[in-house]
């Protein structure tokens, strides 16, 4: 067992570019009159997590997607989308085709500066998300075209990527209508979260290992601490306090599962100064101490 979880980091040819990459899987046809696209040079079929976003479109296969302990099977075409941190690997029992988006949030922000953020996209929402959008046989063929575009574009220009960019817009805005479509998600959220709250999960999303305090958040927006957790309650279901130590201890039990790092230091790691008080408070939530959770679930399937 590592010390630490595998992550797999998305570079620029040059500097000063946005960072975005796309893969194919390995049984994938090749696009007519294309360079080749490489396939995913890290392995993917154990635990590890991203520095970036992913867009895994998955034409065929059969298997099943591991993402933060939890198991989306694989039966044929589908969308899967992972936000930067989440732990998943894929494991397939039959071949499969398709692509991978990789892209950082400046890519996408770069070349869509009319677009809301990406925390305003019901997959890449930590609330109530759900990562995988199935596909029709109509859906397949119009993101295989989309995708076999955005590829060649990307293969004849890979420093000059404004078309992928404004694609990818494309691409996450045509997913979020089928995501409303399929009732993947609840067909009000991505208009009634209003945009404190949505900014108070980005925050958070970065910066939840670091700062656990809803006061620390409530000074960055400007608002009282009560009128943010409030706020948060009412849309998200669960105070600012408590959305908060929810993401720290999904990080913790990432750690406890995939490291072979001690509880005091995951504890540390989180910025807990009191590793007694991690280990309490990680029992009163989970009913199992860290050592016990980490042999409990050692013993399952995840892994």
């Amino acid at each position: 067992m590592n010390e630490r979880i595998p992550t797999h980091q998305l570079t620029s040819e040059k500097q000063y570019i946005p960072a975005l990459k796309i893969f194919q899987f390995k049984n994938s046809q090749q696009i007519e009159n294309e360079a080749s696209l490489p396939i995913p040079p890290l392995p993917t079929d154990a635990p590890h997590r991203h520095t970036y976003f992913e867009i895994l479109f998955i034409e065929k296969g059969q298997g099943y997607h591991e993402i933060d302990f939890q198991t989306f099977p694989i039966q044929g075409a589908g969308l899967h989308f992972l936000m930067p941190g989440q732990v998943h690997l894929l494991q397939f029992q039959s071949p499969c085709q398709g692509y991978i988006v990789a892209f950082s949030e400046d890519f996408f922000s770069f070349y869509n500066p009319e677009s809301p953020g990406l925390a305003h996209f019901p997959f890449f929402r930590p609330s109530q998300r759900q990562p995988v959008v199935p596909l029709e046989e109509r859906e397949r063929k119009y993101f295989r075209n989309l995708l076999e575009n955005m590829a060649a574009d990307f293969l004849l220009s890979p420093t000059d990527p404004q078309l992928t960019g404004k694609n990818l817009g494309i691409l996450l805005q045509k997913s979020a209508i089928l995501a409303q479509k399929n009732e993947l998600v609840r067909v009000s959220t991505s208009y009634s979260v209003p945009e404190l709250v949505l900014n108070f999960q980005e925050m958070a999303d970065k910066q939840y290992r670091e700062q656990h305090a809803v006061q620390y958040y409530a000074h960055q927006l400007d608002i009282s601490p009560d009128y943010l957790s409030k706020s948060v309650k009412k849309y998200l279901g669960q105070s600012a306090g408590e959305y908060l130590l929810t993401k720290v201890l999904l990080e913790a039990k990432r750690l406890l599962v995939f490291t072979s790092m001690s509880s005091k230091e995951i504890a540390y790691t989180l910025h807990m100064e009191d590793p007694s008080y991690f280990g309490r408070i990680f029992k009163r939530k989970t009913g199992l101490t860290p050592s016990e959770y980490r042999a409990s679930v050692r013993k399952s399937a995840i892994i």
